[in-house]
Formats: structure tokens, C-alpha cells, sequence
């Protein structure tokens, strides 16, 4: 699980990340650094946790690690699937921060016990026929990407045969085909337009199938409440919601859609804000989920699903090289927050709005009444907010590494595009000089005993040369 991983991204990649038009290939790039984070990760819990806490090691969890090193044996592709289950990496995070003393270990106990069904979902994704008996700690059975079992009765051992899941007096039976709960049913929102409906049909339109997460236990990372089980009628809701979004999504920006598609696989419900108000949150931990207050204007949650899916890009290529310096400690206001942020901070929220200009630039010049005004006041704001969010990056440049230099460069030109004219003045003399093309990089080796305190495996590739004069 720890062999040495390559990953390669070009200039033309970069640029088209920075412009929010990533092509598939560097979206697949980010994917496997992700499978490689998560398999370092995975390796340095079951390290730290064999010589840390030997006893609930053997106890809860050197099962469930037997069982993810014949899963990776029988089918890597389907181990992936797992590992890749959005708030897996909550969960590695979490366990490992306990681990090694940078969090909270009053659960770690039920942490690492979930070792065992993690294991267990992943050899059943493989092909295999797992059978593990496990301590039922909080009632609460999380098989993840199958989904999750409410123990009743006072189970105090929950015993898992391949398919079947038994405690008490109770047994449940599920096959691939459903999503594992307490009450089966189907948690899958998928979308395919149906291309003899003229009215909604676009040419280009990407199939999109997400999980409606309302049950996971390490949703609740995204600095909102989020909401509990969904009844069958919020479900529905949610299934015309994302569809109609999807729908216009597709019609406007069908490229940036394709993209959405890849990265998006999990939508965690959150409660409204004040008054009703929308809201939406994603996180590094939680790759491929979003998190979002439901929205009744398809406009707004397209605009929703853009903005956090920009996010998870940008997250996962900052997990392999830093485009800021992880030192700088300086605060600086930008438009959409009142609060001032972090340089990092900055350049995360300029990106998002990048990302939102191409799609509201053409809901201004497709749409009529309303909505075309709506989405003109929304274009200005996002180019103005974005101009002067990349005047603050450029003045600090200094503090930009050579890949976060170039990154601002093409964001830059991006927003210049829309007209929104961008001030690079430096304040810094000494500041670098703007590059505009970047050699590819490659990730030669990442080390599970590497992994810092908090959990987290760095990749710091070689800086890239300037192609441009000081």
C-alpha cells in the first residue's frame, strides 16, 4: 500500500486549473493524489496505532486491517472506491490527530473499532466474503460507500457475515445493489437528462449520480449544523432541487459540468440560515463531498455546486505542492468575508469566484427577465470581488511560492477576459517575477512514517523554472 507513487501535472494543467477549465486528465492526476494521501494515511494509523495503543489495536482493530490488506490484494480499483469515500478522510484524519495527542481521544476507541467495518466494506466492494464480529459501541454500524446500520435493542456485538449484518435478535440482509440502512432503500441521487425532452435536453449533458449523505457519522465537519435522516418527501425535494440545477448547469457550462461531475459524489444537507437563508461548506478532509442548505432557485445551487466543486480542486492539488508560503502568517480583507483571511485563504476564495464568472457571463446573455438580471449583478460582483482579491495576491507575490505565482498569473488573465482589469503592481520590489509557464512536476516518493502530528502527508515537488525574465 506504500509504494511510490508518480504524478505528473503539465503547464497546460496548471493553467487550466487556475482558469477553473481542468481538463480530465489533470482531474485524474488529483484523484490519485488523493488515493495516495488516503493510503499514507490508512498506513500511518495502523502504524501509530500498533505501537501507541497496543491493546485496543489487537483488541478492535487488527481485523479490520487483515481485511483492507486482502481487499487491496483482490481488487485495487474497488479498495479505492472505499478509500475514496468522502468522509474516510475525516475519519483517518480524526483517528490519527487522536493518536498522536493533537485531538480529542475520548472516542478513539470507537474510531479505530471502525477499522474493522471499513475493512470489512472494502473486501465486500473486492469480491470477498469478510466475516467479523465487532463491539456495537454507539448503536451505530458505518459501512462506508454501502452506508450505515442502526443497531436497536442493546446490541453490545454486532457480527458481520459478507452481506448479512446481525446483532440481538436482528438480522438484515442487503445485496450491492441498495445502500446499507436501518430501512434500505436507495440514498442515490442520479441524473441523466433524458434527451427527448426538448424542454431540458442539452447535447453534452454528463450523467451525475451523488449521495444524499444524512447518516454518515463524520458529516458534521463543515462549520454548520448539519440536518438529520431526510424524510421521503426531503429527499424528493432534493432529487428535483439537483436535477433542475443539473439541467442548467449542463445548458451553460456543459465543459465545466463534465468537471463537476468527476468531483462531486456526496451532498451533506445542512440547516437553513437566518430568515431561511442559503448556505454551503466543503472541506479538505471530506474530497468529493459538498455540503449545502437547501436552495430552491437552480441558479443559486448551480451556482452553489460550482463555487464548493472549485474548492475540492484547488484542495486536492495544495495537498500535493503549497501555492502559498504554509509560514505567512499576514490577514487580509477581501470582498465576500468580513473577516480578514490568510494569504492561503485568498487565494482559495479567488479561485472559487473564477470559476463562477464563465457561468454567469453566459446565464446574463442566455437567460431573459429576471434571472438575466440576477446573474448580470452576480457577474459584476464576482469579477469585481475576484479583481480586487488577485490585486491583494499580487501585492504580496512575495509570499506566493513559484507555483502559487504562476497560479495567480493565469487567474489573472482569467478575470482580464471578463474585462475586469486586475492591478499587478507589486509592493514588495523584491517580490518574484511573474511566470508564465511551468515545467511538469513529479512526485518521486511519499513516506507513511513522514506523516506530521496532524495527519497530514505533504508532497513538495522541485520548483518549477521561469520561463520569463526578472
Amino acid at each position: 500500500m506504500t509504494e511510490p507513487a508518480a504524478l505528473r501535472l503539465t503547464a497546460g494543467d496548471l493553467a487550466a486549473l487556475a482558469r477553473s477549465r481542468p481538463a480530465a486528465p489533470a482531474l485524474a492526476v488529483l484523484r490519485r493524489g488523493q488515493v495516495s494521501r488516503r493510503l499514507l494515511l490508512l498506513k500511518g494509523l495502523a502504524d501509530t496505532a500498533r505501537r501507541t495503543v497496543p491493546e485496543l489495536w489487537a483488541r478492535d482493530a487488527s481485523a479490520g486491517w487483515d481485511l483492507c490488506v486482502q481487499a487491496y490484494a483482490a481488487d485495487p480499483r474497488a479498495f479505492e472506491e472505499v478509500l475514496l469515500h468522502p468522509h474516510a478522510g475525516v475519519w483517518l484524519r480524526r483517528c490519527l490527530r487522536a493518536l498522536h495527542g493533537t485531538g480529542p481521544t475520548a472516542d478513539l476507541a470507537l474510531d479505530l473499532a471502525r477499522l474493522g467495518t471499513f475493512g470489512h466494506a472494502a473486501a465486500l466492494r473486492a469480491g470477498l466474503r469478510p466475516r467479523l464480529s465487532l463491539p456495537a459501541h454507539d448503536g451505530l454500524l458505518w459501512l462506508p460507500t454501502l452506508g450505515v446500520v442502526r443497531l436497536s435493542g442493546g446490541a453490545n456485538t454486532v457480527r458481520l457475515d459478507g452481506w448479512t449484518v446481525t446483532w440481538a435478535d436482528r438480522s438484515l440482509r442487503t445485496d450491492r445493489t441498495l445502500s446499507l440502512q436501518s430501512l434500505p432503500d436507495n440514498r442515490m441521487l442520479s441524473l441523466q437528462q433524458d434527451p427527448d425532452d426538448n424542454a431540458t435536453a442539452t447535447p453534452f449533458a454528463p450523467h451525475l449520480s451523488v449521495v444524499l449523505e444524512d447518516a454518515d457519522p463524520y458529516r458534521d465537519v463543515y462549520g454548520f449544523p448539519v440536518q438529520s435522516r431526510q424524510s421521503p418527501a426531503r429527499q424528493a425535494a432534493w432529487q428535483s432541487a439537483v436535477a433542475r440545477a443539473w439541467a442548467l448547469l449542463s445548458e451553460l457550462t456543459p465543459e465545466r459540468a463534465a468537471d463537476c461531475a468527476f468531483l462531486w459524489s456526496a451532498l451533506v444537507p445542512l440547516r437553513p440560515g437566518p430568515r431561511g437563508r442559503g448556505r454551503s461548506s466543503s472541506t479538505r478532509e471530506a474530497y468529493g463531498a459538498l455540503a449545502a442548505a437547501p436552495e430552491r432557485d437552480p441558479l443559486l445551487l448551480a451556482e452553489t455546486v460550482l463555487h464548493e466543486t472549485s474548492h475540492l480542486a484547488l484542495g486536492s492539488l495544495t495537498d500535493l505542492v503549497d501555492l502559498a508560503d504554509p509560514y505567512d502568517r499576514t490577514r487580509h480583507r477581501v470582498g465576500w468575508r468580513p473577516d480578514p483571511r490568510p494569504l492561503g485563504g485568498v487565494l482559495t476564495g479567488t479561485h472559487a469566484h473564477i470559476g463562477l464568472l464563465a457561468y454567469w457571463s453566459r446565464a446574463a446573455h442566455t437567460l431573459h427577465g429576471a434571472p438575466a438580471r440576477v446573474a448580470e449583478q452576480r457577474l459584476r460582483r464576482c469579477g469585481t470581488q475576484a479583481a480586487e482579491a488577485l490585486r491583494v495576491l499580487w501585492r504580496n507575490r512575495a509570499a506566493l511560492t513559484a507555483w502559487g505565482a504562476c497560479f495567480v498569473e493565469h487567474m489573472t488573465e482569467e478575470a482580464e477576459a471578463y474585462g475586469f482589469r486586475v492591478d499587478r503592481r507589486p509592493v514588495h520590489p523584491s517580490g518574484q517575477a511573474g511566470v508564465r509557464g511551468v515545467t511538469p512536476f513529479r512526485v518521486v516518493r511519499m513516506e507513511a512514517e513522514d506523516t506530521p502530528p496532524s495527519g497530514a502527508a505533504r508532497v513538495r515537488p522541485p520548483p518549477p523554472r521561469s520561463t520569463r525574465s526578472a
